[in-house]
C-alpha cells in the first residue's frame, strides 16, 4: 500500500551554484524536499556560477552539477517528477516570476535575496514566498563548509603535486 504524504506547498524552490556537493546543499535540498510535492531548483549557469566566485576555473560545469544533485535526490527516494531542475542565469529568476512557488529554501548566504524577490513579486501582483532558512553548515572546528572550501583544498593539493614532480626532476 503506497502511503499517501501531505506536503504543506505544492511547489517550492531554491537555488545555487551545487559546485561540488556537501553537506549544506544536501540540507537545502532535503528540507526543501519535505515541505514541497515539487521543487524548481535553479542551478547557476557557468557564466553565471564564476561571477565573482574565488578560483572560478574549477567550478565544475552546468552539466555535472545538475548531475550530482539528481543522483543525490535519487538517494533520497525523490522521483524525477518531484524534481524541476533549471538553469539560472540571474540570482532571483523563478522565484520572483512563477505564481505557483510558494516557499523558497535560503542559506544564510542567500537570505538576502528574498527582500528583493518578494518586492518583485509584489510588483507583479504575485503572493509573497515563505522563507525557510537553514544555518550554515560547519565542520568540526566549527569553520563554515562551503564549495569554495573544496576548490581551495583541491588548488592547493595541486599545487604540491607541482612541486613535488618539479623537486623529483631536480
Amino acid at each position: 500500500m503506497t502511503k499517501n504524504i501531505e506536503y504543506q506547498f505544492e511547489y517550492g524552490c531554491l537555488g545555487g551554484t551545487f559546485d561540488r556537493l556537501h553537506g549544506g546543499h544536501k540540507l537545502l535540498l532535503e528540507v526543501a524536499f519535505k515541505l514541497a510535492k515539487k521543487v524548481l531548483i535553479g542551478i547557476t549557469t557557468d557564466n553565471l556560477a564564476k561571477n565573482g566566485k574565488e578560483i572560478p576555473e574549477l567550478i565544475w560545469n552546468f552539466k555535472k552539477r545538475a548531475k550530482d544533485v539528481t543522483d543525490y535526490l535519487h538517494t533520497l527516494g525523490v522521483s524525477d517528477d518531484r524534481i524541476d531542475i533549471k538553469p539560472l542565469s540571474r540570482a532571483t529568476q523563478y522565484a520572483d516570476e512563477i505564481p505557483e512557488i510558494g516557499v523558497i529554501v535560503l542559506s544564510p548566504e542567500t537570505y538576502g535575496k528574498l527582500l528583493e524577490i518578494n518586492d518583485i513579486r509584489r510588483k507583479n501582483d504575485l503572493d509573497e514566498l515563505i522563507a525557510i532558512a537553514i544555518p550554515y553548515h560547519r565542520d568540526e572546528s566549527g569553520k563554515i563548509v562551503s564549495s569554495k572550501t573544496f576548490r581551495e583544498l583541491e588548488l592547493k593539493l595541486e599545487q604540491q603535486k607541482k612541486q613535488k614532480d618539479y623537486d623529483a626532476s631536480l
